[in-house]
């Protein structure tokens, strides 16, 4: 079984649109795992609508909300999916009909697959929102987007992959940023998210130090994996998580590839 699972907190417009492009590859996975950090009772009864609207199984995985905990988040899901392989999205993400199978393809016992996003404009975005979204339309705002940055991402993940088998660079590259995939089991035996990231930024780094630790290796399916970010008014930058605490503990001496608090605490 192939579980999906959807980091989410009230953007319900843009998960319904990376519910939608989730349709077209249904025959790929076998449930949706809603992570939600804790969105009010008001947005949690207009999911609970939302997810009747699908033919596939999607369950909501809600937590209370203790300001931004995506790790515990994610946790709850891993926990309560069924599948063997894990895929893990944003709810700002539109993924085309071939970004599961292309998770997929690669998917390997002791690999994670990591891929990355291009980013759709703000116009764009309101028409896959207010006007509903086709495959072909999908593929056609990717492909009109640069492909420069994707082709650039893809070479330096192989490239740091290679260093890091040859023990050239430390085990902190390559990174499971935007979207990757897992067999679930590697996941438990290294305990998941480490639950100590509160805030935002830091939990993805961590998780790929430590499965690199660990001794999985990274693969990269930027080119195969496709998907889209949809635009949206940016709380925090890409950079900012670095000034608050996670930081710290991010680059904290003698990390073991198992956290002390993660799916077993």
């Amino acid at each position: 079984m192939v579980s999906i699972i959807i980091s989410f907190y009230k953007r319900l417009t843009h998960l319904k649109v990376c519910l939608e492009s989730l349709q077209y590859s249904s025959e790929h996975f076998d449930e949706v795992l809603i992570a939600d950090d804790g969105s009010p009772e008001h947005t949690v009864n207009e999911l609970k609508q939302l997810i009747k609207k699908f033919g596939f199984p999607i369950h909501h995985v809600w937590q209370k909300k203790q300001g931004f905990r995506l790790a515990a988040s994610r946790n709850n899901a891993i926990r309560a999916s069924k599948g063997e392989y894990l895929v893990f999205l944003d709810c700002d993400f539109a993924v085309m009909p071939d970004t599961v199978s292309g998770h997929l393809n690669k998917a390997k016992p002791g690999r994670y697959v990591s891929a990355l996003v291009k980013y759709l404009p703000e116009t764009p975005t309101n028409e896959l929102i207010t006007q509903g979204i086709s495959p072909l339309q999908l593929v056609d705002l990717y492909t009109r987007l640069p492909e420069k940055p994707i082709n650039r991402e893809h070479r330096r993940f192989i490239k740091h992959a290679i260093l890091q088998r040859l023990h050239l660079i430390g085990p902190r590259k390559p990174q499971c940023s935007s979207h990757f995939s897992i067999h679930k089991k590697d996941l438990e035996y290294i305990n998941g998210y480490d639950e100590n990231f509160t805030g935002w930024g830091g939990e993805d780094e961590d998780l790929s130090h430590r499965m690199n630790l660990a001794g999985f290796s990274g693969i990269s399916a930027i080119k195969d994996a496709r998907a889209l970010h949809l635009w949206h008014h940016t709380e925090l930058g890409g950079k900012d998580w670095q000034h608050g605490n996670n930081v710290d503990y991010l680059f904290r001496q003698g990390v073991k590839f198992r956290c002390s608090k993660g799916l077993i605490s």
